[in-house]
Order: C-alpha cells, then structure tokens, then sequence
C-alpha cells in the first residue's frame, strides 16, 4: 500500500512580467497633444492614489493574506468560535464538538505541568511539581491511579490532591533522565540516565514503583546508549514486567531512538540485550498499539528544515523526522520491512525538497483499532513553512491475522505547527495547533477548544475522574 502526501494548496501568486515599451515615434506631438496628456496623467495619478489610501489598511494588516507569526509563543490565538484550524474533507463547515465535564487533559509546557477541564468550564491549573524539569524525552507519566511521575533531579510522583509531591528515585550528579516507562498496571517502572557531559556510565532502572534499582550498565562511550522504550507482554500474560525494549539514543539526550533490543529481567538483574530491530539507514520506533505486540516504526528517517518564523519550537524542529510508516508484530525475531505492513512508503533522492513527506506524532486509539498521524511537508525555500494533514488508518487482528486499511487522510490543517495527543475515548482525539489545545470527534469531524496556551504545550494525558478513586484536583493556582 502505498501513500502519497497531499500538501494543503497554496494560493499561487502571479510573477508580474513587464511588457515591453512601445518604440517612440522619431516626431515630436504637438503642444495640445502634450496638454491632453499630462491632463490625463494627472487624472490617473489622482484615481491610483485614492485607491491605495482606500486599501491601505488592509495592505498592512494582511500584506500576503495570512497573519505573519512572530514566534511560537506570538500573535497566533485558538479561533474564538472553536472551530480550530481544520478542514474535513467532504465537509462545508465544522460543527462544535461538546465534551462533557470530569475529564482533563495534563499537558506541559517549559515552565511547569497543567491540567484544563475539556468542557472548557474553568481556566486552566497549573501543578505544584518541585524539581521538575522539561525535558521532551521524558514526558510525564499518569498512573492508573490517577497519579502524575515526573522527572527532573529525580524522579517525583504527586497525585493532583494538593498534597506535597514525593520523590521515588534519584539522579546521580551529572547524570540526565533520557527515559521512562510504566507498565500498564502502574506497579512498575523503568527508566535510564545518561551522563549530562558524555563522559561516564550509561544507566538503566527498572523494579517498583516506589524503589526501582539499577539492572544494566555501560559506558557511555561504547555505544549504543540504551535508552528504555516500552514493556514487552508476553503473550497470554497480563501485565507482564519481565521483558523490556530497549532503543539507542547515540549519546544524544534529546528525543531521539534509533533500532531495538529486547532485555529480559529476572530477579532485579538483566541479560544481554538482543536487538530485533535494526538501526541502519536509521530505523525509528515510534509507537506500540495498546494490547498487542505490534510495533509501528519508521524504515527511514531525515531532518526537516526548521521554519524561520519561529513557528516550531527549536528542540521539535532539531529532531530526525520519519519518512516511513511500517507495522509489524513483535515475535522475538528480527523486524524486517520485507515482513511487515506498509503504511507510507519510503522516499530517497527527490529533486524537489518540498516533494519529501514526513511523519510526526502517531497515537492509537485506546482499543488499538485506529492509527492517527500528522504528514507534513516543508517549502523547499525561506521560511520553511510547513504544510500538514492528519491521516488515520483501521486496525484489525494482531499476529500473522494483522490487517491495516489503507490511510485515509482525516482532516487538512492551515496551522503552522500540529501535533497530535492522547485520545479521549476511542473516537475523540485530542491535538496542538499554534498555541492551543483542540479534541476532534474522528466520527464526525467535530471540533472543540481546549484551552489556549499562549506558547507551545504538549499534551501529555487524559484523566477522567469518573474511573479513578482520587480526590477532585485541587492544583496550586492558576495558568498566568
């Protein structure tokens, strides 16, 4: 199967070309010709000059049609009347999407974490969260429980109550948190540290909750640099904490993951990791659907030129892009593309930069029956500016039973910067654009707003009150 990228049309903009001027007669006119001429000069100089005072203020206030952003914390708003910056294909207009209260969405920014109710009800709180640290290789996790964990200079856990928030484990000096991962269950935890200055040891951590305890460890100069990706269900096992997947990270301490291994664990002590993936060309993975071992991964990755306007923040804009789309089903064997289902193809050498698709932020549904994702292209000259569309695809089977649809494209953006979120239930999705916070009804195109941000947030959960035995939050303050 195969997938093309179609970029949102661009208005196109007509070169003026000069004609070429009339050859002057060799003869002078005569003087009441001259007269008649600079009368109607004089005239068309006085019509051209009232209309460009007459569109004047529309000339400065819209010079190329389209508001000119300054910067990914500038000027940009969410639409006031909640629509968002969506078209859905086969659709005149966008309906609003109503969400009813108890639920919230946790998202981060670089300053602190905070929770907005999706009904739109109350402004949005910001978190106490002592020592913590923005850092998008390690986005907060949320517990079963309805507990949030958080790095930093260690790890906390707090549980939105209004409680003081407790630390659960400790970062060496000169050592960064490259990753963490909770099993499902919520019962145990892995996670890894790397050197801040590249000179040291490279650590992994995996055990309870409350007490995880060093289990493998390397030089950070003998790479690859593991970094913790997932726990790995055996199959017919609930909640399984015995196998973990591991990624390389090269010494590179942002979000970055390049090839797979696997590391079984027993009694708080680990083998040797097995890679079953790859890091050549480079291979990525991305994402694992929830209740099966099916990886989603990228074949081949690139960088994209960063947008010049600001409109993408710089550690997003830095990173390796995927310029692929595979699935295929963890069995203990190495992944090839050869065995696995094609979503979007691989794409080398293109003469046109813009021509080049590129894939960021895929979610599965909860019941991992449907994939969304976010293609975009960039303009191949200044100032970079990206073009993006969602897509999804239905999932069906896992296994050798494993069946993917071919993508469909859900909804065309005319934001500068998109990305996707957690979802709300198995038909609403939330996502980020240009500074605020949408959910979409994937069914019916329907939009709500969120909460608007002000500067980029990444959307980190959701939290619904009404399947969790916490206390109503109570955060400290208020989003200034």
């Amino acid at each position: 199967m195969t997938q093309q990228v179609s970029s949102p049309p661009e208005k196109s903009q007509k070169k003026f070309i000069s004609q070429p001027l009339p050859r002057r007669d060799s003869q002078l006119p005569k003087k009441s010709g001259v007269i008649s001429l600079l009368v109607i000069v004089g005239l068309l100089l006085i019509l051209f000059t009232a209309l460009i005072i007459r569109n004047l203020p529309q000339a400065i206030v819209q010079p190329d049609g389209q508001q000119t952003l300054a910067s990914a914390g500038n000027s940009q708003e969410a639409d006031s009347n909640g629509e968002g910056p969506l078209e859905i294909p086969g659709k005149t207009g966008i309906a609003p999407l109503e969400l009813s209260s108890g639920r919230y969405v946790l998202y981060e920014q670089e300053d602190a974490l905070y929770l907005a109710s999706v009904a739109g009800d109350e402004p949005p709180q910001l978190l106490s969260t002592p020592g913590y640290v923005y850092n998008r290789a390690t986005p907060p996790i949320l517990t079963p429980a309805g507990q949030v964990i958080y790095s930093g200079n260690g790890l906390w856990i707090t549980d939105l109550s209004g409680r003081t928030p407790k630390k659960i484990a400790n970062v060496d000096n000169g050592q960064v948190v490259t990753s963490m991962v909770l099993s499902k269950d919520g019962s145990t935890i892995a996670w890894s540290s790397e050197p801040s200055n590249g000179n040291g040891t490279v650590n992994l951590y995996a055990g309870p909750l409350m007490s995880s305890s060093l289990i493998y460890q390397h030089s950070a100069d003998d790479c690859p640099c593991f970094r913790v990706f997932s726990f790995l269900d055996s199959p017919g096992q609930k909640d399984d904490t015995t196998t973990l997947l591991l990624t390389d990270d090269r010494g590179d301490h942002h979000a970055v993951q390049y090839g797979l291994w696997t590391l079984k664990l027993t009694d708080n002590t680990a083998a040797e990791p097995e890679q079953i993936l790859s890091e050549e060309t480079p291979q990525t993975p991305l994402e694992i659907a929830p209740n099966t071992n099916t990886l989603l991964y990228s074949s081949y990755a690139g960088t994209v030129p960063a947008p010049s306007d600001g409109s993408v923040p710089d550690d997003i804009a830095e990173l390796n892009y995927a310029n692929s789309l595979f699935m295929a089903p963890i069995d203990g064997q190495e992944l090839t593309a050869r065995d696995s289902h094609v979503l979007l193809p691989e794409q080398h050498e293109l003469s046109n930069s813009a021509e080049y698709h590129w894939v960021t932020t895929p979610q599965f549904s909860p019941d991992g029956r449907t994939l969304t994702y976010v293609v975009f292209s960039s303009d191949a000259q200044m100032p970079f500016r990206r073009h993006s569309a969602l897509y999804t695809a239905q999932i069906k089977g896992s296994g050798k039973q494993l069946k993917i649809s071919s993508p469909q494209v859900l909804a065309v953006t005319t934001a500068r910067f998109v990305e996707l979120g957690p979802w709300l239930d198995n038909h609403t999705l939330t996502f980020y654009a240009d500074n605020a916070i949408y959910a979409l009804d994937v069914n019916t195109g329907a939009v709500a707003t969120i909460a608007q941000t002000k500067s980029y947030a990444r959307i980190v959960a959701m939290l619904n009150l009404d399947t969790l035995a916490t206390p109503t939050p109570q955060p400290q303050g208020q989003q200034s």
